[in-house]
């Protein structure tokens, strides 16, 4: 995170919103017309907002990156996932697995990449593209089952994202293509 912030001086010190606010459920359409939301909250709403993310790549027929930092947060959503990589043109799914053959048949579409040992194992990023470029979230563990992160829809701060997983795992992640 502080890779990425360093970046662009100003974003990290922006306010931070409560997605644990019971009484907002932000739509992804209020995610994109806020542009870019810091945050710091738990695994559950960042769970609802990868899912936003995830139906709008589906829906959009666009490239979908997510990352798990251990095995078993990709077993939890493994069946969901068997279905949404059919369904999206290229994927690149990123995670702390000592087994990278973690689904059976993943699609040739699908790139599978283990960041075992690298900065990227406690990061939680899920990015697909929208009319501008690639959008999305981008959030780090801090512990306690916390996370802090940010969303935006700026295709220069999610690319410096991809930039940085890029070249810590040695891929060449590129949004555009669409196989």
């Amino acid at each position: 995170m502080d890779e990425i912030w360093s970046q662009f001086p100003g974003l990290s010190d922006r306010e931070v919103t409560d997605l644990t606010d019971h009484n907002i459920l932000w739509s992804l359409d209020e995610y994109i017309s806020a542009g870019y939301v810091n945050f710091k909250t738990g695994p559950k709403e960042l769970y609802r907002l990868s899912i936003l993310l995830e139906n709008y790549a589906v829906k959009q027929h666009e490239p979908l990156l997510s990352t798990f930092e251990v095995e078993k947060r990709y077993k939890y959503v493994e069946n969901r996932y068997a279905e949404i990589l059919k369904k999206v043109p290229k994927a690149w799914i990123i995670g702390d697995f000592k087994n990278s053959l973690l689904a059976p048949q993943p699609p040739k579409t699908t790139e599978v990449v283990s960041c075992d040992g690298t900065n990227i194992s406690d990061m939680w990023i899920v990015v697909t593209n929208g009319p501008e470029g690639p959008f999305g979230l981008v959030a780090e563990e801090i512990g306690d089952r916390m996370y802090r992160g940010f969303f935006s829809i700026s295709p220069i701060v999610i690319g410096k994202a991809i930039q940085t997983i890029n070249e810590a795992l040695r891929i060449n992640i590129d949004m555009s293509k669409k196989e």
